[in-house]
């Protein structure tokens, strides 16, 4: 029976979930990478459980970008 993992360090899920959260607060793709790969190497370096290191990365992104979009 094949188990099948998240794998948190994927980098075609990044690029996705980047390309989405894009598109959802209208900024630009760089700027989303950007700051997704800032929180997601600051909490993969402090966690001690990786699996929802993404997850939780995406979410502090969306936080940012809504914040950005608000304050303009």
């Amino acid at each position: 029976m094949a188990v099948l993992r998240n794998n948190a360090g994927d980098p075609a899920r990044h690029q996705q979930v980047i390309e989405t959260l894009a598109k959802e607060n209208r900024a630009s793709v760089d700027h989303v990478r950007e700051l997704f790969e800032s929180e997601h190497k600051r909490l993969d370096s402090e966690a001690r459980v990786k699996t929802f290191v993404s997850v939780i990365a995406t979410r502090l992104v969306r936080r940012v970008l809504i914040a950005e979009r608000t304050s303009t």
